[in-house]
């Protein structure tokens, strides 16, 4: 691509390389992957100057104005910076609305912003609001698609937005980023993978068929998600604090371990998997703690459950086990999934939250503005439990796709959490086997739900020209002889993945004038199942 405005070239970072995928699949669906942060301010707000800060910040970072091209005859996907492109501050004024209906009238506009979406090849992927509800209330809401920012780096983006507030700073003041993005994409180019594939490739032997919670059919359709928090309290949570530093333990280990009991409980399974969420941030990387951009990557967390084993000890192996995975946490989830020969290793999300300090500081400043954190984003898993600590309290947030589960019986799950943790606190040495008394009835699947859902034999070839031309894409495209591959082949047994798949979609596109989108790949990955795909969607080929 060309484009007279280009800053810099970037190369992506795994979780990137996912979540462009995503987009694709759901083909631009409203609100794919859009997240939101809000700010509630009470007191005396400058609007004029909140708009400079938000400009000035977002001109800070080269990272805020990139937008992403999959490079047509490589299939490399790339981060494209570019000049002149700043998010702007939208004000809405709904203080001539009836004061009983503001609420209401802020949640419709605000859930407007999150279905509108992203066109990833359009910078800035970022929107921001300043909702007036009175003279002295005021919501400010940053609307971002997930590619370009992880929570970490929305909360120092809030924070230093604040800042500038606070600092009068004008856009033409923005002082220079002094660990710009790209020294990140730097080290990534410059890891070794060989040793880390090593690694995983160990870890995750022996794992099998992902024991989905949710029925394979849902793939990556959205839901609205329904959001059940549940509090720990004071005394609980410093006995729990307590038992982690006797064991030299983090409570991330604790929380992480205790839900991997649940899920192995409710699912029948004695080898969970679940998809552990990582900051992402090489410690050798200096300031990374202050760069903005996305880090963050989700990665397997795999709990095996044996029913004579203290919790204790669960604990323990847990960490070691993970600790020495800590340094290739890098690696890409389609990677780590080829390694273990398996398409998905998990549909459940975890992470537990260190913000920043001040994405969770609230209270009333000198200047009598008082500063409010808010907004629950939607995790994309069909459930997925967050944990963090606010305060001196221990807060987990359990997320489901609504009208998937049963409500009654996320309401147990969500609940069951924290009286296990306590129980743990107070008996480290329960064996795994000696956990009982949920009584949640079942979230598993029957095995055929979960089971490889590949057809066996492959139907008859509806257009042999396109299946052919389908061929000669995928050998040039997958690193296969032509002579190898015929209508029968599997996408994924060839050695595709998503990166291939978007590839494969555009040169479709291209060379044959014919449309094959990334989820009809996904969906059919046999190639004449393909060509079936390309037939239905009218042909192009002489």
């Amino acid at each position: 691509m060309s484009h007279p405005d280009i800053e810099e070239v970037l190369p992506v970072t795994p979780l990137q390389e996912g979540l462009y995928f995503e987009w694709l699949y759901r083909d631009g669906e409203e609100g794919s992957y859009v997240l939101q942060d809000t700010r509630e301010f009470e007191g005396p707000l400058d609007a004029d100057r909140l708009r400079n800060a938000v400009t000035a910040v977002c001109n800070r970072h080269p990272s805020l104005r990139a937008g992403f091209w999959m490079r047509p005859k490589t299939g490399q996907l790339m981060q494209v910076t570019v000049k002149g492109v700043e998010p702007t501050l939208r004000t809405v004024d709904l203080t001539g609305v009836e004061a009983a209906r503001r609420g209401a009238e802020l949640t419709t506009l605000l859930a407007g912003e999150m279905r509108r979406g992203f066109d990833l090849v359009k910078p800035p992927l970022l929107r921001s609001v300043l909702v007036r509800l009175t003279a002295e209330h005021h919501v400010l809401a940053l609307t971002y698609h997930h590619i370009l920012l992880d929570g970490w780096s929305s909360s120092l983006l809030l924070e230093q937005v604040i800042e500038g507030y606070d600092q009068r700073l004008t856009p033409a003041e923005a002082p220079t980023v002094p660990s710009p993005y790209r020294a990140y994409g730097e080290w990534l180019a410059g890891q070794d993978r060989a040793p880390a594939e090593v690694a995983w490739r160990d870890y995750l032997s022996g794992v099998g068929v992902c024991r989905c919670v949710a029925p394979v059919k849902v793939g990556n359709t959205a839901f609205v998600a329904r959001h059940l928090r549940r509090r720990m309290d004071r005394e609980t949570t410093e006995r729990l604090r307590g038992c982690a530093r006797v064991n030299s333990l983090t409570l991330n280990t604790l929380v992480q371990t205790a839900w991997g009991l649940l899920l192995g409980r409710f699912c029948g399974s004695d080898d969970v998997v679940i998809g552990k969420t990582v900051a992402g941030r090489p410690a050798e990387l200096s300031g990374s703690d202050r760069m903005m951009g996305m880090f963050a990557n989700t990665v397997p967390a795999r709990i095996r459950l044996d029913p004579a084993e203290p919790v204790r000890q669960l604990c323990v192996r847990q960490q070691n086990e993970q600790s020495q995975l800590a340094r290739y946490e890098y690696m890409g989830l389609g990677t780590l999934q080829k390694l273990c020969g398996q398409r998905n290793l998990f549909d459940t999300g975890f992470a537990f939250q260190n913000l920043p300090a001040m994405a969770r500081q609230s209270g009333r400043r000198d200047d009598g503005l008082r500063i409010t954190p808010g907004g629950d984003n939607t995790p994309h898993y069909p459930l997925a439990l967050t944990a963090f600590l606010d305060g001196d309290e221990l807060t987990t947030r359990l997320t489901y796709a609504g009208g998937l589960f049963d409500e009654t019986l996320m309401e147990t799950v969500a609940s069951a959490l924290i009286p296990l943790l306590a129980r743990i606190a107070d008996d480290p040495d329960l064996r795994v086997g000696e956990v009982d008394g949920f009584d949640a009835g079942d979230l598993s699947r029957p095995e055929e739900d979960v089971a490889d859902t590949r057809r066996e034999e492959a139907a008859e070839v509806p257009t042999a020209k396109v299946a052919g031309a389908l061929i000669g894409l995928l050998a040039d495209i997958l690193g296969v002889p032509e002579a190898r591959l015929g209508p029968h082949d599997d996408f994924f047994d060839l050695g595709g993945g998503s990166l291939e798949a978007a590839h494969l979609s555009i040169q479709v596109r291209r060379t044959l004038g014919l449309e094959l989108t990334v989820r009809q790949i996904f969906d059919h990955p046999v190639i004449a199942d393909m060509a079936q795909a390309c037939a239905e969607g009218g042909l192009a080929l002489d």
